[in-house]
């Protein structure tokens, strides 16, 4: 577990405290990993229907969060079981979810909980006059991490990396700011230059901050240690708004936070989901014309993958096969051969008459 300490200014015994506030959050383990591992499987039957199953293995909580939900609503059927864990003591959960499915199926709306995972499916059948053709889609949208902030895909992309320090924390406040002002723009029209004043204003009260080793100070109750969650400092936004209240709507303020709620969520769950790991296998009728399996076992295609792998970019799945019509492609082979005997019989006559 890698702590960053950052602790400045002329003051030891403000050092010290701050120190000592960091080291007793390590104690509580302020940001802890969880790995969920998750089994996948796509059965494509001829007709171009499609079973599939999700079956998650967890702790209790794990199995219950909403980070990577598996579908419950009709036509799916979710089943939670426990057993014990044969290493120790602690209670295994297993969730499952499966469904016959057809076409597209895309989990989550987009108007859904912003940061849910979001991984569509989509089976397609393409039937032709020698063959028929499948295709499977699969894709898990990737998280825009080093984009968002860099400071947390670092973190999250460290093997060591077990905790995050309070740059990091101000990194996701300060996007979670600058995106819901962005979201409420369209109901309070400020100007760009107010904006661009109001985030310069956060930044450099979080840059002080930090140079007075007062960082921890200012952010110690914008995490819920208990929870290892992030969450909006409420105080601290209301306190820091009030220079530009004059220059605000009346409810700017309240409608930002809630905005910036939507986008801490969306932290909070990437944090969650880094470690998770993932297999997904598939059956397609016929022969597999290509897909980007990592490996093949007789006639099932594997994917083997971890969080790390959508962190930024989308992780895609794809898989391909093509039944072919045999008795109807020999019966063509024949009618030809018959047809072009039929011709070179004629063409044969015709010079003997010549």
């Amino acid at each position: 577990m890698a702590l960053f300490v950052f602790v400045k200014g002329p003051n030891p015994v403000n050092s010290l405290m701050a120190i000592f506030k960091l080291i007793s959050l390590l104690i509580v383990s302020f940001f802890t990993f969880q790995c969920v591992e998750t089994l996948i499987t796509v059965n494509v039957f001829p007709d171009g229907k499609y079973h599939m199953k999700f079956l998650s293995k967890g702790d209790k909580e794990d199995i219950y969060d909403l980070d990577f939900p598996l579908p419950n609503k009709d036509p799916w059927l979710r089943e939670i079981s426990k057993s014990n864990n044969q290493d120790n003591d602690d209670s295994v959960y297993v969730a499952s979810a499966e469904a016959i499915l057809s076409g597209a199926t895309i989990f989550h709306r987009p108007q859904e909980n912003l940061g849910v995972q979001r991984h569509p499916i989509i089976v397609n059948k393409n039937v032709g006059v020698f063959s028929t053709s499948y295709e499977l889609l699969k894709v898990f949208s990737g998280r825009k991490v080093h984009q968002k902030y860099p400071l947390l895909a670092k973190a999250l992309s460290e093997a060591s990396s077990d905790s995050i320090d309070m740059l990091i924390e101000t990194e996701i406040i300060m996007y979670c700011l600058k995106m819901g002002m962005k979201d409420i723009l369209h109901k309070y029209p400020i100007k760009e230059l107010t904006q661009q004043r109001i985030l310069n204003h956060f930044r450099g009260v979080f840059y002080k901050a930090e140079e007075e080793g007062n960082l921890f100070g200012i952010l110690n109750s914008s995490s819920d240690v208990e929870k290892n969650d992030f969450v909006i400092p409420e105080s601290l936004i209301r306190i820091n708004f009030r220079p530009f209240a004059d220059l605000l709507p009346q409810n700017y303020v309240d409608e930002c936070l809630e905005a910036m709620a939507t986008y801490i969520n969306e932290a909070n769950i990437t944090v969650s989901l880094n470690d998770d790991t993932y297999k997904f296998a598939c059956t397609l009728p016929g022969r597999i014309a290509h897909s980007n399996a990592d490996s093949t076992a007789n006639d099932t295609l594997w994917w083997s993958f971890s969080s790390q792998d959508f962190l930024n970019d989308d992780y895609v799945i794809k898989a391909a096969s093509v039944v072919y019509y045999e008795t109807k492609i020999q019966m063509i082979i024949v009618a030809s051969a018959l047809v072009i005997l039929f011709v070179l019989i004629f063409l044969s006559k015709k010079r003997k008459r010549s």
